[in-house]
């Protein structure tokens, strides 16, 4: 019976990637939000009218929802009873409740997907050099052996010509509907920002917290919240994305770190924070960015590090890191190698059992 179970255990991971293909579609067509709706079993029948009435039906999709279907229940996102009938479940539930999180199935079932299928591939044809590099990975390997143009391609530069960053931004906003409350997530762990940003006010420093690659500014503006007596000019909201829009109450600024002409514009700010964009980097893009920030950094200056450790808990999403950005998640001792190499030091850390790290780092005394 053990060999049994563990053959069906085995064949049910090995398998999985079809199904997951079929994410996108439900996605697209909002097969989980009608079937929420519903509110009861649904055939596939009543599922695509329900879209159909919602968004407009083009053609007859019935089949492709019927299938699609299918594969969400395979992989646990609805219930299939036995009569052919789909009903919502709790993971149902929670995508409807975190939209994000239908945006972050979308990237991770998409390019991830074509990526990991020319992990292996890559690695044959180029004699297993590994770690990948910045725009060398399997993904760009991909269109490489499809002959597309984006072989040459960042991956954010990919979303954005295919339409799609905006839904990563999305995406990035709630992380699966896991996105905490910044400030009240680093007291809770530790980190005395309440005194610094206070004693930062009080000095009438004129930067307090510079957001590199913030998105929409969501972090930003949680701290604003929390300090009302935070002006624009103390909060930096620094993009090379145009998309994100307006954000009122900060200064938002265009820089893309990836110029090797531009060095960081905001200089002496009390916090440099980089939140989830280092593990997109590999080592080497790290350090350069490390170096670029350390160069506008005052002795009193910290880099803010928050993004998951690498664990047997995060090990798909490091995965995912490599494969599409030749990035990594990282662990105590790598942060600090890195530091050390654009001559910073690891002031502060802590890695709790749920949630992402926390890593400050401060410029090295001679």
């Amino acid at each position: 019976m053990a060999f049994e179970e563990a053959r069906d255990k085995f064949f049910k991971r090995v398998s999985i990637a079809p199904a997951l293909g079929f994410v996108p579609i439900a996605v697209h067509f909002r097969l989980f939000d009608c079937l929420r709706k519903i509110g009861k079993p649904a055939t596939a029948q009543d599922i695509y009218a329900a879209h159909s009435e919602r968004d407009g039906g083009k053609t007859n999709l019935l089949q492709l929802t019927d299938d699609t279907l299918l594969m969400m229940g395979a992989i646990g996102f609805l219930d299939i009873l036995s009569n052919g009938m789909y009903q919502a479940n709790d993971v149902t539930d929670f995508l409807v409740a975190a939209p994000s999180s239908q945006h972050g199935a979308v990237h991770f079932t998409s390019e991830i997907l074509l990526a990991s299928a020319f992990l292996m591939k890559q690695l044959v044809d180029t004699d297993f050099i590994y770690p990948f590099q910045e725009c060398q990975t399997p993904l760009q390997y991909a269109y490489k052996c499809m002959g597309s143009t984006y072989a040459q391609e960042h991956a954010y530069s990919i979303m954005h010509k295919t339409g799609r960053l905006d839904s990563f931004n999305t995406f990035m906003d709630g992380k699966f509907g896991n996105e905490e409350n910044m400030v009240t997530r680093l007291n809770n762990i530790g980190y005395d920002l309440n005194s610094l940003i206070t004693d930062s006010v009080d000095s009438k420093q004129s930067t307090v917290l510079v957001d590199i690659g913030g998105g929409r500014g969501k972090r930003l503006l949680e701290l604003k919240d929390a300090f009302p007596q935070l002006g624009a000019d103390d909060l930096v909201l620094q993009e090379y994305n145009s998309e994100i829009g307006e954000v009122s109450g900060v200064t938002q600024m265009s820089w893309n770190f990836k110029d090797e002409g531009q060095e960081q514009p905001v200089k002496g700010a009390l916090i440099y924070f980089l939140s989830c964009i280092l593990h997109n980097l590999s080592d080497v893009e790290v350090v350069k960015l490390l170096k670029k920030v350390r160069g506008a950094m005052s002795s009193r200056s910290r880099i803010l590090i928050q993004e998951p450790e690498k664990t047997t808990a995060n090990a798909t999403v490091h995965g995912a890191m490599i494969v599409l950005y030749g990035g990594r998640e990282r662990t105590s001792v790598e942060w600090q190698n890195l530091a050390a190499k654009a001559g910073l030091v690891v002031a502060f850390e802590v890695y709790p059992q749920e949630g992402e790290c926390l890593v400050e780092m401060r410029i090295a005394r001679a």
